[in-house]
């Protein structure tokens, strides 16, 4: 008989168990049994759980083996974030990609016991060689800009590229994305990049053939950095004849040559440092280029120099449609270096 019909057919007998110490003997062993059936369950889900984590354990250290790491060492899945693919011979493997080392900047040399410089900046040397011979660039006709990039490099890039003519900058690098984005248009566009220095202060770069090193070494290892190019030309702030100089200048060439890095001057001079007007720098370039079997013409590229912008594609026209038929060119590894 069911509960339900025995609690309605006997309602008195129903009210006394319910209130006996019997009823609540019966209602303890109830609660027992749960108990030990919910126990009973989870002691069997548990032992299924610990078979199945045990089977891929198993499997984990099958896959060690394979790999020939220590079981002992955390392995390593990913590599910088990089995507991969997994090798497929061996079942489950994940390997990260080989990731090689980054190339120095350049090839470190041994320290010399002709320089007492060998020690600093180990890193900074460049792999010009000299060639055998130079080659023949009479008529040519290098335009070369300092102190770059700055508010009027964007204009003195769109008046070369429009004319197809390539140039030779001797740059002061800026830390940003600006600067970087410059620096990589002028390699993208056919252009030379040399370095000039990091900072047109004289006294400091001036003090020492160290200071000189270290502030070269800023530079040179910052248009490394945002272009992946190595420049081997440099150019003395101020010339490599100046009154700052004079007391390490033959120390400091002998230690970039040293190094393999080579210098440049000029022998025509726009005078746009000395505030020339347009008249005065359309005159002087075209006078002193004609008078010159070559010219390395020096310009700049810096705030304040605006008239630089506006006589730099009239100069160009004009040597363009000039009779002499002049070439124009980056400085080359094969141009004769035009020194004081």
């Amino acid at each position: 008989m069911k509960l339900i019909d025995y609690i309605l057919q006997k309602p008195e007998e129903t009210a006394l168990y319910l209130g006996s110490v019997r009823f609540f003997k019966h209602l303890i062993v109830s609660a027992v049994v749960i108990v030990i059936l919910g126990l009973g369950t989870a002691v069997v889900v548990l032992a299924v759980g610990n078979n199945e984590k045990k089977a891929e354990i198993e499997q984990l250290g099958q896959i060690i083996d394979a790999l020939g790491i220590e079981s002992n060492e955390p392995v390593n899945t990913m590599s910088n974030g990089a995507d991969y693919e997994p090798d497929d011979n061996i079942p489950g493997q994940i390997e990260p990609p080989s990731v090689p080392e980054p190339e120095p900047a350049i090839k470190s040399e041994p320290a010399s016991d002709d320089s007492p410089y060998a020690e600093l900046f180990p890193h900074l040397y460049s792999d010009y060689v000299p060639p055998a011979s130079y080659m023949d660039d009479t008529g040519y006709i290098y335009l070369t800009f300092d102190d770059g990039p700055s508010v009027y490099t964007a204009d003195i890039l769109r008046y070369l590229d429009k004319h197809g003519v390539h140039a030779t900058f001797f740059v002061m690098p800026d830390d940003n994305e600006r600067g970087k984005d410059f620096l990589n248009t002028m390699l993208n566009n056919g252009h030379e990049i040399g370095i000039h220095c990091m900072r047109h202060e004289y006294s400091i770069i001036y003090k020492s053939v160290e200071a000189y090193l270290e502030d070269f070494n800023e530079a040179w290892n910052l248009v490394y950095e945002q272009t992946g190019y190595k420049p081997y030309l440099y150019r003395f702030p101020g010339g490599s004849i100046n009154d700052y100089n004079k007391n390490v200048r033959a120390d400091i060439i002998a230690e970039m040559t040293r190094r393999g890095f080579v210098y440049y001057d000029w022998n025509s001079d726009s005078r746009d440092a000395l505030d020339a007007t347009w008249t005065e720098m359309y005159n002087t370039v075209l006078n002193e280029v004609a008078n010159v079997p070559r010219a390395v013409v020096l310009f700049h590229d810096r705030p304040g120099g605006y008239n630089t912008v506006t006589v730099i594609e009239d100069i160009i026209k004009a040597l363009l449609a000039d009779p002499a038929e002049y070439k124009f060119s980056t400085i080359t590894r094969e141009t004769r270096p035009m020194q004081f």
